[in-house]
């Protein structure tokens, strides 16, 4: 019987190696149904011989499945196992993701060039190298991708950008798809995010007790302007997140405005921009306003517009938490400034500005180092370097990744 890994998705079974010491003319089946008779009943017609059900579960059946296929990827040939519908191709994806997950990635990177699709993951802030696969693939990897994340598959010369949810081994995640033309093709990036809220709260962030009972003031605050500033990919999200799971279940309305919403947050309202059809961070906010909030979380200010608007928002009794693009936290008033923001306007409503980075940990893992500048201009707990260097000099972080982050 040819069990196609298709059939065996549909019906959660696998054909297993036979174990040592058994009759070979047994056919021995992983099954997430071991009493299924119909089905049992089937494949010994098929087989013409005996068959013996071993119990296993549905995420041990894919894994199983996908495992075997990794092995046979170099096997491939161009044709019809190319096309994106076909089984080898989907397999490859499943496997790149489940991969991905399986060595906590953040993100996966396919860089199409002249020889290769070289494949490579974002682990703990640094990319690493996982495979490379034939240039022939990258046509049907790529298609493959664009139909799970619903995005145009024919026009290949603008950016493309996109979502799907994927059913790992192991659990449900969101995948993020970007997509950018290059001289070889399109470059795709997949950023993996969780599928649902996994509450964690400000105290499972590894801050330092004085910046925690700051932020912790900062959140139970009923109104003002609270900025969060550091590049992409260095956490201020989860801060964020990690803020408002403290403070949801208190009978308010907490609602954000994101682009793109990352991941579920349970208990609050979250909206997504869609700067194509005109409905931007200062159209949200205009419309929120409206719909009685009491905590407003920007996920970017990008405009005089949008600082504006979250300033008012700011002096008329609500909470509104932003991030904003600055190198340091001294230097979030000077972009709101150059924004049109007056000093004074400011001062009257700011909170406080958080500025961070990511480090990667000598035990695996990131930490968080952080500066919270208070409106007075003094820092809670020194700045991004001094927090930094007590990380090191605490034994969680080497001297090089700081300088890494940092630099000199």
């Amino acid at each position: 019987m040819n069990f196609t890994d298709a059939w065996c998705k549909a019906h959660l079974t696998t054909p297993l190696s036979t174990p040592p010491g058994k009759s070979p003319a047994a056919l021995y089946l992983g099954m997430a149904n071991i009493h299924d008779e119909m089905l049992l009943e089937r494949i010994r017609f098929m087989h013409d011989g005996p068959v013996v059900p071993c119990p296993m579960t549905e995420a041990e059946i894919l894994r199983t499945i996908r495992a075997r296929f990794a092995d046979q990827v170099e096997t491939l040939q161009e044709g019809k196992a190319g096309s994106w519908e076909s089984e080898p191709v989907i397999n490859l994806v499943d496997s790149l993701i489940d991969k991905a997950l399986e060595e906590n990635a953040s993100d996966i990177h396919l860089e199409p060039t002249e020889k290769e699709l070289k494949v490579r993951f974002r682990i703990d802030g640094l990319l690493q190298f996982h495979r490379s696969l034939p240039p022939w693939l990258k046509d049907p990897v790529l298609v493959r991708l664009k139909l799970l994340a619903q995005v145009d598959i024919t026009d290949k010369r603008i950016p493309h950008d996109g979502s799907f949810k994927f059913q790992s081994v192991a659990e449900t995640v969101r995948i993020r798809l970007s997509t950018l033309p290059v001289q070889f093709g399109e470059t795709c990036v997949l950023r993996l995010l969780p599928a649902k809220d996994e509450g964690g709260t400000l105290s499972d962030l590894q801050f330092s007790p004085k910046i925690l009972a700051e932020l912790r003031r900062i959140f139970a605050m009923p109104q003002g302007l609270f900025l969060i500033t550091g590049p992409t990919g260095s956490g201020k999200t989860t801060t964020l997140y990690a803020g408002l799971r403290e403070i949801i279940g208190k009978k308010i309305n907490v609602t954000t405005i994101e682009d793109p919403v990352e991941y579920c947050l349970s208990g609050a309202n979250q909206v997504q921009v869609n700067e194509k059809c005109g409905f931007t961070f200062a159209a949200a906010l205009r419309s929120i306003l409206r719909q009685d909030p009491d905590v407003i979380l920007v996920g970017e200010i990008r405009d005089e517009e949008t600082a504006r608007i979250a300033l008012r928002a700011a002096q008329t009794g609500h909470l509104v938490l932003a991030t904003l693009h600055t190198n340091s936290a001294m230097g979030a008033t000077a972009r709101l400034q150059d924004l049109g923001i007056s000093k004074a306007s400011l001062q009257d409503s700011l909170l406080g500005v958080v500025a961070q980075r990511l480090l990667r940990k000598k035990a695996g893992g990131r930490i968080a180092t952080l500066e919270l500048l208070r409106p007075d201009g003094t820092y809670v707990d020194g700045t991004l370097r001094q927090y930094a260097d007590r990380l090191v000099q605490n034994g969680l972080v080497e001297r090089d990744e700081l300088l890494r982050v940092l630099g000199n």
